[in-house]
């Protein structure tokens, strides 16, 4: 019997589902890999022929600049690296964070309209709402500009979080309207028997038996805010506006690239998601699924 197991786990198929499997990993570990040794390793290295994977004098200078002193950057609008990654950061935070209270706050309520009243044309209007996730990114965005810059929302914090609002919204309340169908009508008719108004209903009951969903719905809204690239590259063009994700473009400059520079705030830029996936991804994980299996 012990024979048996062995041939079975060594099995071909075993052996190429392994080695799949460690392709899968390097191929998506290994960028970080290497960006991380760049952020560590002296400049003069980096542009050595053939590459270091490992460094050969290690350092946190790059980490020091781009954090204390932010010295030796000409880029970003002549802004030291150190200001240029602070100020990034916090808008990064300002836009995430507002994005996900307005996806908290309308997802919920789009979701129970589109899941529990009926009124003429709700699937009509629910599929055309659904449409424009599959809608390209780059053509809504050259349709906006003008429309932007009327409004006087371009390069602005505000503008930001309207579009990537907008953006989310689509999937959060097509997410919403499947958890509360998911819900028996019976516990808010029983509620609405009790005194309640359908609001009431609402807010006191049926909120709570999709908290797992609204949980997940705005950890992945800020997540995607936090990491969202294309709208700010477009609509910021200062750093009163610009996120992480497009200040870390500034150390690209026309005759230079401070590698180790943008190496070291892109590390800084991966910790903040990466924390919040480590410490939420259980109520991920169960909203997700359980928005799935309802």
């Amino acid at each position: 019997m012990a024979y048996k197991s062995l041939d079975r786990k060594m099995s071909p198929a075993v052996i190429v589902l392994v080695v799949m499997i460690i392709i899968m990993l390097l191929w998506s570990i290994g960028p970080v890999l290497w960006i991380f040794i760049s952020s560590i390793t002296v400049r003069a290295e980096l542009y050595s022929v053939p590459p270091h994977w490992i460094p050969e004098n290690p350092t946190l200078d790059a980490y020091r600049t781009v954090l204390i002193r932010g010295e030796g950057f000409r880029g970003g609008e002549g802004q030291a690296a150190a200001r240029l990654i602070r100020t990034g950061i916090l808008n990064s935070l300002i836009i995430a964070l507002s994005t996900t209270v307005l996806v908290m706050g309308i997802a919920p309520l789009l979701g129970y309209v589109f899941g529990r009243l009926r009124f003429p044309g709700r699937r009509l209007i629910f599929f055309f709402v659904l449409a424009l996730i599959a809608l390209p990114g780059w053509p809504i965005i050259i349709g906006l500009f003008p429309m932007m810059s009327r409004l006087r929302l371009l390069d602005t914090k505000v503008g930001l979080i309207l579009l990537l609002f907008t953006y989310r919204i689509p999937f959060e309340m097509w997410f919403m309207t499947g958890y509360f169908r998911s819900v028996p009508t019976e516990i808010e008719h029983a509620a609405r028997v009790d005194g309640c108004t359908r609001l009431q209903a609402l807010y006191r009951v049926v909120i709570y038996m999709v908290m797992p969903g609204i949980i997940a719905v705005s950890i992945i809204s800020f997540l995607h805010s936090w990491n969202f690239f294309l709208i700010p590259l477009v609509m910021a063009y200062t750093l009163r506006s610009k996120p992480l994700t497009v200040t870390i473009t500034e150390f690209i400059g026309q005759y230079y690239v401070h590698w180790d520079l943008m190496s070291a705030a892109t590390i800084l830029a991966i910790i903040p998601p990466l924390i919040i996936v480590v410490l939420f991804q259980r109520y991920i994980v169960k909203g997700l699924s359980a928005g799935a299996i309802k």
